[in-house]
């Protein structure tokens, strides 16, 4: 019926992610709506084929200078929290994106070639798994944020905040495997 990658279907889930809790933003400050929007445009961004490396790592740079914008002077703790926890996740995800992609395939130097490239004696250390981590702790965290809230004060606003965070989590699963 259509023919639309994982990855990208999974991209578009966690940018609806990022605008729902937008949906419910009665009770929340300019700055998370400001948060939420640059997610949503960042989840976008990432499904646009071609897009130079460097505009990721801006993105992810920016996502973090949210998040500190959105945690100064808010009224509203309950979101703008879950919101900074949020945008760091992401734009740490981002920063990390271009170091975990696969690199290609080196062929062998053949006779009289040196090898490219700066090698060190001895197999370095693989990054391959921090984007897991940090996909994994964000999820922990987003659950602890939602149960550590009293059941009594968890009103629209928290679960709407948290089954954001759960689609964003979702949405950026492809970047972290």
């Amino acid at each position: 019926m259509f023919d639309i990658p994982v990855a990208d279907a999974a991209m578009f889930v966690g940018a609806v992610g990022a605008l729902v809790p937008m949906w419910r933003a009665h009770g929340t400050d300019c700055r998370v709506r400001i948060g939420h929007g640059a997610m949503a445009v960042s989840m976008v961004a990432m499904m646009i084929p071609g897009v130079p490396t460097g505009i990721h790592l801006l993105g992810g740079a920016v996502l973090i200078a949210l998040a500190v914008f959105v945690t100064g002077e808010t009224m509203h703790r309950r979101t703008a929290i879950p919101c900074a926890v949020d945008l760091t996740a992401m734009g740490v995800l981002l920063l990390l994106a271009p170091t975990s992609a696969p690199a290609p395939a080196a062929s062998a130097p053949g006779p009289g070639q040196a090898p490219s490239g700066h090698h060190h004696g001895g197999a370095g250390i693989s990054t391959d798994w921090l984007p897991l981590v940090v996909l994994v702790c964000w999820a922990l965290l987003t659950l602890h944020l939602f149960r550590s809230t009293p059941r009594r004060e968890r009103r629209s606003g928290v679960k709407t905040a948290a089954a954001g965070s759960a689609l964003m989590i979702l949405g950026m699963a492809p970047m972290a495997v």
